[in-house]
Formats: structure tokens, C-alpha cells, sequence
């Protein structure tokens, strides 16, 4: 356990955000040195290690060893299946008929960046193929990427507990999962349909899917968290992956206007989404 004396002192906390935003695109402020002092005790403990700096200079030295545990510890997880559905319910009628013609024509293709344990894909694959009317035949494709291979594992295999089901009423929860036990649920293999689940980084461009653009990416309550360089570099890599008039919706309390000429804002219904223009 660590000595009471030994705490992040601001030395530290400026060389985690160097090595985090580098890595990560993350930057914990001063202000939320206690909670990034609260995530990383148990890494140090977990490494029998008593000084921050000790494990600072661990990551530098084998921080593949360290990475996954070390990206659970300080990215927030915290999803559930249809969160923030307003989003969701903007794609009907003609808008989805325009994303449909705009890009690879009668195709759809959707990203969700930073898609945890799979609820967020997931839940927009059962909306947009209800919306679509096709079902199974939907002409759908949905990439999910995210950094915690622990989480990755868990949306590849479907399987969720009820915090992950709070926001469904009985009837939906019986509509799309098998119940196991009390604290299992599977997400039925229809749902689950045209999803692929893969590691990716919003800061390695490469990782962003297939070299097909998207019609559609979802970035929600990430990009709150990240320094502004990675800001930045994170607007450019989507850029890069949402074709011409493709839309980028972000969470509810982050916003890109006046950050880029890349996306127009663009009122839909009661959200905000960033419609990727032709030019800049």
C-alpha cells in the first residue's frame, strides 16, 4: 500500500500527460489530479510499487506489458445500450434515404470510435436496421474500435450484465438477449449482424476501418477527455474516414465548432451534427 506522504505531485502529473496524450490523446488537468491519482494506485500496487515516478518510468520502459491494464485504469468506460438515442432517432425517413445515396449507393456504413464493450454499435445495428426495414437483409455494415482489448473482448462475445440493459424496459430486454442468469445477458446473433469489433486508436488514422469512407461516425464522450493537440489530430483522422457529406456526431457536451473548416455544424432535430464538406 502506498505511504501516506507519497502522492501526484504535479512533476508527475505533467509527465503522465506528456506519455498519455502521445499515446492516448488523453490530458488529465490539474483539477482532476486526484481522480488520475485514484486510477493509477491500483497499477502501482498491482506492480509492487510505492512512488509514482517508479511506475511513470515502468511505462517507459515495457509499456506493452502494461497497456491494456493501464487503459482500463484511466479511460472512462462507462456505456449502456441505447444512451443518448436522440442521436439515433435523427437517422429516419429522408436523411437516412440521403446517407444511403451519398456514398456507396443503397450501402451504409457507420463508425462508432471509442465504442467500449460494444453497446454503442450494437444499439445503433438494432436501430438503423428497424429503421431501414430490412431486418437481417439489411445492406448495413458498422465497425466498432476502442483501445481496452478487455472491453473489445467483451462486445466480441455479446454477453453484458444489467447496469449495461438500465435504460431498456422489459419488453426490448426480452426482445434482443438471452437471459443466463440474473447477471448475463447475450445479445441475440441477429442483433449482433454486420457488427465487427476491432482495436483502433482515433490517433493512428490506420486503425479507423476499411479504406471505404464512412456515411457515419460516432465519437460520443471521448473526445472531451483529449489534450488539444490530439484534438486536433483526431478532427484531421476523421477528416480522412467520413466521405462528403457524411456526418460526425460527438456527445452532448463536446463540441468542434469554429475548431476546423473540415465539418459544417448542422442542427438535426434537438442534436448537433458535423456534416464533412467538400472543400476547406
Amino acid at each position: 500500500m502506498l505511504p501516506p506522504t507519497d502522492s501526484l505531485s504535479l512533476e508527475d502529473l505533467a509527465l503522465f500527460n506528456e506519455l498519455f496524450a502521445n499515446k492516448f490523446g488523453l490530458h488529465f488537468p490539474e483539477h482532476k489530479r486526484e481522480i488520475l491519482e485514484a486510477r493509477l494506485v491500483p497499477r502501482l500496487r498491482a506492480n509492487h510499487l510505492k512512488r509514482f515516478i517508479d511506475y511513470y518510468l515502468l511505462l517507459q520502459y515495457d509499456l506493452k506489458r502494461e497497456l491494456d491494464p493501464l487503459t482500463q485504469a484511466i479511460t472512462n468506460n462507462e456505456t449502456y445500450f441505447f444512451r443518448e438515442t436522440n442521436q439515433f432517432e435523427v437517422l429516419e425517413g429522408e436523411l437516412l434515404d440521403d446517407l444511403m445515396e451519398g456514398g456507396v449507393k443503397g450501402r451504409l456504413r457507420a463508425l462508432s470510435a471509442g465504442c467500449s464493450s460494444g453497446e454503442e454499435p450494437y444499439s445503433l445495428n438494432i436501430f438503423l436496421r428497424r429503421a431501414l426495414g430490412a431486418g437481417e437483409s439489411a445492406p448495413l455494415r458498422i465497425d466498432g474500435i476502442d483501445l481496452d482489448s478487455t472491453r473489445l473482448e467483451q462486445a466480441k462475445q455479446g454477453i453484458y450484465r444489467p447496469s449495461s440493459l438500465r435504460s431498456l424496459s422489459p419488453e426490448q430486454i426480452e426482445r434482443y438477449f438471452i437471459e443466463h442468469s440474473p447477471t448475463a445477458f447475450e445479445l441475440k446473433e441477429p442483433h449482433r449482424l454486420g457488427v465487427d469489433i476491432q482495436r483502433g486508436n482515433i490517433l493512428e488514422p490506420e486503425t479507423l476501418g476499411t479504406p471505404q469512407r464512412y456515411d457515419m461516425v460516432f465519437c460520443r464522450n471521448v473526445l472531451i477527455y483529449f489534450s488539444e493537440p490530439a484534438l486536433k489530430s483526431a478532427i484531421d483522422n476523421f477528416a480522412r474516414v467520413v466521405r462528403t457529406g457524411g456526418l460526425l456526431f460527438l456527445g452532448h457536451s463536446e463540441s468542434i465548432i469554429g475548431l476546423t473548416p473540415l465539418f459544417q455544424a448542422e442542427r438535426l432535430g434537438t442534436s448537433i451534427a458535423y456534416r464533412r464538406r467538400a472543400h476547406a
